[in-house]
């Protein structure tokens, strides 16, 4: 999503010149993307951050991408390569309330004659 000149306002961020990461963004790199929200793209966790910024943790620096032992991004394209992006497809969504009591069908037994 797109932060509100407004709410950039109340957290303290310009929203003139270099654009300055959310408050939230370290803590996002550090324990990963809200789960309720699998293919939001932020800036800086998995997506590339803008134009003109830059990572490290000076003032207005967008922190340290989260990537494996290999250099690779674990959340998806954060340096903006194209085909780092996990598939997020895991199928067809269950759409049933996760707390309802399903049914067991009663097999009944048949009875022989004999």
């Amino acid at each position: 999503g797109t932060l509100s000149d407004e709410l950039k306002q109340a957290l303290g961020m310009p929203s003139e010149g270099v654009p300055m990461p959310p408050p939230w963004l370290i803590n996002m790199q550090r324990y990963g993307p809200p789960p309720s929200y699998p293919n939001l793209k932020i800036p800086g966790l998995n997506a590339p951050i803008p134009t003109g910024a830059q990572f490290g943790y000076h003032p207005g620096g967008w922190g340290k991408p989260p990537v494996d032992e290999f250099g690779r991004p674990i959340y998806g394209d954060v340096f903006g390569a194209g085909d780092a992006a996990p598939n997020m497809d895991d199928g067809p969504i269950e759409r049933d309330h996760w707390g309802d009591i399903k049914e067991e069908e009663v097999e009944e037994e048949e009875e022989t004659v004999e």
